[in-house]
């Protein structure tokens, strides 16, 4: 995967003349480059979206962020807004891109929170990838085929419901698949805790990587947040930080061209030292060699 310093940034936009904002893409049209107002596909490009790529037939790896994922026949691929990623031109494979925003999933349903619920786009702790069994596939690619008969005939004021209902029935599924193959549950009386911590996290992560103002903004002690992100993570809360702290260095160092200095100044670091410091400590490496070795 080639690796582009002045990485495209895109939205949601409708390809169809849909009123909505959902799109199933073939892997034809990914192939021929045929979306239009896009920026190459087989180049790194951010995401403001969410997207899921299901893998019907062919093998080979999907990029996302600074790693690389192999799929083969009934993968499904996460990728969460905000992630950056690539294609690999692959002609063997036969593959739906669906595309959709959170409004698209919550419209219509009082109160919902799906998204912020589903560990298939926790990103920060789960491989975007979950791999079906062959007796799984068949209920996977009746849904596929249900959302794309739906999208591709002439609109009426069910389309968008029908739609809507099909994917969180494909998202659900997933999502119970994911959870009973999963080695080790979040506790459910600590999921709403971590999820309000990550979105936290999320916000002020340039700021402050102190454990105890988290804890102070959700209310609770430091010894209670600790073990939240144990429960969870298997890590003291200060690690996981960090973890997340060296996940959005790697993006810059990747996919930008700023400077060492900048990153450092841009990811809360006063002194570009201590950046290079906390980096190599973290990672075994420094950001010059991380980012001339990717």
């Amino acid at each position: 995967m080639q690796v582009d310093k002045n990485i495209p940034e895109i939205s949601f936009r409708s390809i169809h003349n849909k009123s909505f904002e959902f799109q199933i893409v073939s892997n034809h049209e990914i192939l021929g480059n045929l979306v239009p107002n896009r920026p190459d596909p087989f180049r790194p490009h951010r995401i403001h979206f969410y997207a899921i790529l299901f893998i019907l037939e062919g093998e080979g790896k999907h990029f996302i962020d600074f790693k690389k994922y192999d799929y083969k026949k009934g993968s499904i691929i996460f990728i969460s807004k905000e992630q950056v990623q690539a294609f690999e031109k692959n002609e063997e494979r036969e593959a739906s891109f669906l595309l959709f925003t959170e409004n698209f999933i919550e419209r219509g349903s009082l109160n919902s929170s799906l998204m912020q619920q589903l560990s298939l786009y926790n990103y920060h702790l789960y491989s975007p990838v979950i791999q079906l069994k062959e007796k799984e596939m068949d209920s996977f690619v009746n849904l596929i085929k249900r959302i794309k008969e739906e999208y591709e005939a002439p609109d009426d004021n069910l389309t968008e419901e029908i739609i809507q209902s099909s994917l969180k029935i494909f998202l659900g599924t997933a999502e119970r698949i994911r959870k009973k193959n999963r080695a080790q549950l979040i506790p459910s009386k600590y999921q709403s805790e971590f999820i309000e911590f990550q979105k936290l996290l999320n916000e002020k992560l340039f700021s402050t990587r102190q454990v105890q103002y988290y804890a102070q903004q959700m209310g609770m002690s430091t010894k209670k947040l600790n073990r939240i992100t144990q429960e969870v993570t298997n890590k003291p809360a200060k690690t996981y930080i960090c973890d997340i702290l060296i996940l959005e260095i790697k993006r810059f160092l990747i996919n930008t061209s700023l400077s060492i200095k900048e990153i450092s100044y841009k990811t809360g670091f006063e002194d570009p030292t201590n950046f290079v410091k906390f980096f190599k400590k973290n990672t075994n490496s420094t950001p010059i060699d991380f980012r001339k070795n990717y």
